[in-house]
């Protein structure tokens, strides 16, 4: 030790040396050095240092070496200072000889009273560069809050920090009777035996024993990287005894699986998370307030977004603020109720109220009645099975009845069609069902149906009219005849035309016309007997029509021609008349002229 200054007080030496030469001393001969202040032993040579052996000859390497130091335990205990040249930073330091003389620090005690043991800056009371092994049933490390650790089976104390413990056994307190065991070189948590908790506990972690604790592979492996399941004796319920199980992946893949019915729900209350609750088969991702405790998860439920909730068994919620409370109800969008068991409903702003109802849109309302703006809490009085709402501001709330468009209501009347077009700007314009099983349609704009293809065949109801125009144009028909309006007016002649009214309709209600069958006899039109086409029934009536018109003319031009015969035969009789008075004139001449 450099330029070391050794204090003794009431010291007892095997030998001492001077700093020129060696004085050997007996082993049974003491050196004493009396002083009130005590004595300094100087080693002048900075490079040598002072040694002390316990061997008769000087050697490089000696077997052994004793120092003791002794002192009055009243007054001044026995002690060892060591000082530097700079006072106060003074050190100790073991160095050993290993193979071939080298020299080797194993341990130092610095100037601070840091003890380093394989480096030689401890920065701590105790710094270990290397494993440690406790050994001995009952010892171990104590801390500070009165937790130990311990090497022994027994019940230990708490344990933390980031390096692993080798050696034997390192058990940790609160989790076995036995303690739990944290081995295997190399690995923090053990492959062999990591956490191990009693079964009789309902609560509890098992990493499962086996090579696949841990386990690594390129990203097309198939074996998990992590792979934790619980004991095959763990647990019993209406999922079976199927231990659970969580896999990840070297590609990133993950699996979890558990038991129906048994454990606790992950989390309650307030809060971003992603969790699976195997109790109930259900999964949530996002944020919620208390729509994710376990008052609120419905069994095989799901439900993402923000404050969705899927109380119903097989729910599905994914949004903002919506609610899927039956069973097999969706909903999806932002502020939309499901109440009813299959219900759907995609938008903002929905409701749907009873059983298969749907609510696509915004405001749309399928089933009801609502109370403060939701579904009556009360399933008694809830009405509106199988109703459809689609569109802005939109009601069906009674029994299989449909609302589409804008501002369109079934008009509390059950089984109805009602749709309306966009032009409403206002609750005052909405366009409502007037019947039962009524089909109300509006469109300011007209209507246009097509019968083809191409949409060139078919019927418009123009807007603001009430008269059908149909296709009619010669472009469009083909295979042209000639009618003879005679034999057409002869069928219409021998056609029965009658009043009478629909089976389903009033006996007040009557109609006048021909029936389909009689129709479709006499001209063959149409598409069966069972039916008169519109344009086939006006194109008889035009027809005789015709037919009528040419026979008129031609009555009329008869009727010039009597007259034009009455007219000579009444200058013919005018005529007679003259030659007939001429001769009776001549006659009455004849009888006056007397005889010659």
């Amino acid at each position: 030790m450099k330029n070391a200054i050794l204090n003794l007080s009431f010291i007892a030496l095997a030998t001492a040396l001077s700093p020129a030469a060696h004085a050997q001393v007996a082993a049974a001969e003491e050196v004493v050095l009396v002083g009130a202040q005590g004595h300094d032993i100087h080693a002048d040579h900075n490079t040598s240092g002072l040694r002390i052996y316990a061997s008769p000859t000087l050697t490089t390497t000696p077997d052994t070496a004793v120092i003791q130091v002794f002192g009055n335990a009243s007054t001044l205990p026995g002690a060892i200072y060591i000082d530097s040249g700079a006072h106060n930073l003074g050190g100790i330091f073991f160095r050993t000889a290993g193979t071939g003389g080298t020299i080797t620090e194993r341990m130092r005690i610095n100037p601070a009273g840091n003890v380093g043991i394989g480096t030689p800056f401890p920065t701590k009371k105790l710094e270990v560069a290397g494993s440690m092994k406790l050994s001995g049933t009952g010892n171990g490390v104590y801390f500070p809050d009165g937790s130990f650790l311990g090497s022994a089976t027994g019940t230990w104390g708490n344990l933390s920090g980031q390096n692993a413990w080798t050696g034997q056994n390192t058990f940790v307190n609160g989790l076995s009777s036995n303690g739990v065991a944290i081995t295997n070189v190399g690995n923090p948590v053990s492959a062999t035996d990591a956490v191990n908790k009693a079964y009789a506990d309902a609560n509890f972690v098992k990493f499962v024993p086996g090579a696949e604790q841990l386990s690594v592979g390129d990203a097309n492996g198939t074996a998990p990287m992590i792979n934790l399941r619980g004991g095959s004796t763990c647990c019993s319920g209406p999922g079976g005894h199927t231990p659970a199980w969580f896999k990840v992946f070297q590609n990133g893949s993950f699996v979890a699986t558990g038991n129906l019915g048994i454990g606790v729900s992950p989390m309650q209350g307030k809060g971003y998370r992603t969790s699976w609750d195997s109790y109930k088969g259900a999964f949530r991702s996002g944020y919620a307030d208390a729509e994710w405790d376990d008052a609120n998860v419905g069994f095989f439920s799901w439900a993402g977004g923000s404050n969705s909730t899927a109380i119903g068994l097989y729910a599905l919620a994914f949004g903002d603020t919506n609610s899927a409370e039956s069973t097999s109800s969706i909903v999806f969008g932002s502020g939309n109720q499901v109440k009813g068991a299959a219900g759907f409903s995609a938008g903002a702003g929905n409701r749907v109220c009873d059983t298969y109802g749907v609510a696509l849109g915004n405001n749309a309302k399928s089933g009801g009645p609502l109370i403060n703006g939701k579904c009556d809490p009360d399933s008694f009085n809830i009405h509106g099975l199988a109703a459809v709402a689609i569109g802005y501001n939109v009601t069906a709330n009674q029994d299989h009845t449909t609302a589409m468009g804008k501002f369109a209501s079934n008009n509390n009347f059950s089984g109805t069609f009602v749709w309306s077009d966009g032009s409403a700007t206002a609750s005052a314009d909405t366009f409502n069902n007037t019947a039962n099983n009524e089909f109300a349609a509006r469109a300011t704009g007209g209507f246009r149906f097509r019968t083809n293809l191409a949409g060139t065949t078919g019927c418009n109801l123009p807007a603001g009219s009430g008269v059908w125009n149909c296709t009619s144009s010669r472009t469009t028909k083909q295979n042209f005849a000639t009618v003879n309006g005679e034999e057409l007016l002869a069928k219409v002649r021998a056609m029965p035309i009658t009043t009478w009214n629909y089976t389903s309709e009033g006996a007040q209600v009557r109609h006048l016309g021909p029936v389909a069958e009689d129709f479709f006899q006499a001209f063959g039109l149409g598409v069966g007997n069972t039916s008169i086409g519109i344009q086939d029934l006006a194109g008889v009536s035009l027809a005789a029509v015709k037919a009528l018109e040419e026979r008129t003319a031609e009555l009329q031009a008869k009727s010039v021609e009597v007259e034009t015969l009455r007219t000579e035969l009444g200058a013919m009789r005018s005529a007679n008349e003259a030659l007939e008075k001429r001769l009776e004139a001549i006659e009455a001449s004849l009888k006056a002229t007397p005889k010659q």
